[in-house]
């Protein structure tokens, strides 16, 4: 039987609601971890894919750009995909119908999947957000993300879904990010239709956490209300 890998998270979610947006794992140590997730960059500094083990920084303005490994993130969620099952949505599906239809393919709502979305879509609604000063909470980055739309484009989405007795430790349900077929634009998406897509999916054994030696996550101390604070941000 073949051995699936675990997901890698480089810290808890929780740190980034609290505002702690500079650790000192790097692109390099997350690719060691995995060839296909999302995350975000010190200081808050655009949305991340990795894809196909390439890493990618999408800007306020949904622009894409190639990112070294020596740079360092605060958040990021990975592992490495080849998919466990595969579905094709050949017929659109309703932006108010597309998280339902991706928890159908799930086996449990109790594990941990990575999933590629590949295909054509309809529409997306995607955001990202400019860089910010450390220690401002993360809910109130709501007020300032920029959001862009994308209609009949080709790309792929990225993403994993967490059960929610995981909140502190990553974005409870579907935490998804898109990527244009040209690799030039994408964001963090708050919602999509499609047209024809391929949905793989692939659940993990076992979640790896990092716990950063840091001064900010060392002391840090929990004020906020971790499930709100994600609903405002994230949805």
């Amino acid at each position: 039987m073949t051995t699936r890998p675990p997901v890698f998270i480089s810290a808890p979610i929780a740190a980034l609601v609290e505002g702690i947006y500079r650790e000192d794992t790097t692109i390099g140590t997350l690719k060691a971890h995995g060839d296909l997730g999302l995350g975000t960059f010190n200081d808050l500094d655009g949305e991340m894919v990795l894809l196909d083990g390439v890493v990618y920084r999408l800007r306020p303005d949904g622009d894409a750009t190639i990112i070294g490994d020596e740079v360092e993130t605060p958040f990021a969620c990975v592992t490495f995909f080849t998919g466990d099952a595969e579905e094709r949505f050949d017929k659109p599906v309703a932006a108010e119908d597309f998280e339902r239809r991706l928890a159908d393919l799930l086996p449990s709502r109790n594990l941990v999947y990575s999933l590629r979305i590949d295909g054509r879509f309809a529409h997306v609604r995607a955001r990202s957000v400019p860089k910010q000063v450390n220690y401002r909470p993360l809910a109130e980055i709501a007020a300032i993300q920029t959001v862009f739309e994308f209609e009949d484009v080709e790309g792929t989405m990225v993403g994993f879904y967490t059960p929610s007795f995981l909140e502190s430790v990553h974005v409870p349900g579907f935490h998804l990010h898109f990527l244009t077929a040209d690799r030039k634009r994408g964001g963090h998406v708050l919602s999509a239709a499609t047209s024809d897509v391929v949905v793989r999916q692939q659940h993990a054994p076992k979640v790896e956490l990092g716990l950063p030696i840091t001064l900010d996550f060392l002391t840090m101390e929990k004020t906020r209300d971790i499930a709100a604070d994600i609903e405002t941000v994230e949805r």
